[in-house]
């Protein structure tokens, strides 16, 4: 009889066990389908490539100045009304490049699904190159936020990066990568 309580016991420990470890998920890993949630529906988001040129963005000197006061002068590519991205230039191809995202535009883009994808001009094959979000602890001044990413383009040539917030098109930079 004790033999029989002893197993008894024992599956009943391992079935609570089991229970108590499958209910504690990290709930703090977003996919980027949870980020794209409205409620319980999911947001559609319509990858259509503008028909806006091949031209390269520019590249523009842009300086931010700190709550705390200080300045610093950035050499961004991109969008001096909207968007532009600071890191390692030349972007080399094969190279995961760590590159912060500047938001300089009017609407409020914190916390809303940000996705970078890319096109290399000449081809029709969108690939992902990030997915995240402008998020309040990344602010840096009063009039910009950033986001960090990490982007690696898989050939030397002439890219557009078009970038999604919240679901819709919001621009593109086209920049050139080398070997």
């Amino acid at each position: 009889m004790n033999k029989l309580m002893l197993f008894f016991l024992f599956f009943l420990m391992v079935g609570l066990l089991m229970a108590c470890t499958s209910s504690n998920i990290d709930k703090s890993e977003k996919t980027l389908e949870d980020s794209q949630k409205e409620g319980n529906e999911v947001k559609e988001v319509d990858y259509k490539i503008p028909d806006d040129g091949w031209d390269l963005s520019l590249i523009f000197d842009h300086s931010i100045v700190y709550d705390d006061g200080n300045e610093h002068i950035y050499t961004f590519v991109g969008n001096k009304e909207t968007l532009g991205f600071i890191g390692p230039l030349p972007i080399v191809a094969g190279n995961l490049g760590k590159h912060l995202w500047f938001y300089f535009g009017e609407e409020n883009v914190l916390n809303k699904p940000v996705i970078v994808k890319g096109i290399k001009q000449g081809t029709d094959e969108l690939i992902d190159l990030h997915s995240g979000s402008f998020y309040e602890g990344a602010r840096v001044s009063a009039d910009s936020v950033n986001m960090p990413s990490n982007m690696k383009f898989p050939s030397a040539g002439l890219w557009k990066v078009l970038v999604y917030i919240d679901g819709q098109f919001y621009d593109s930079i086209v920049i050139e990568v080398e070997y």
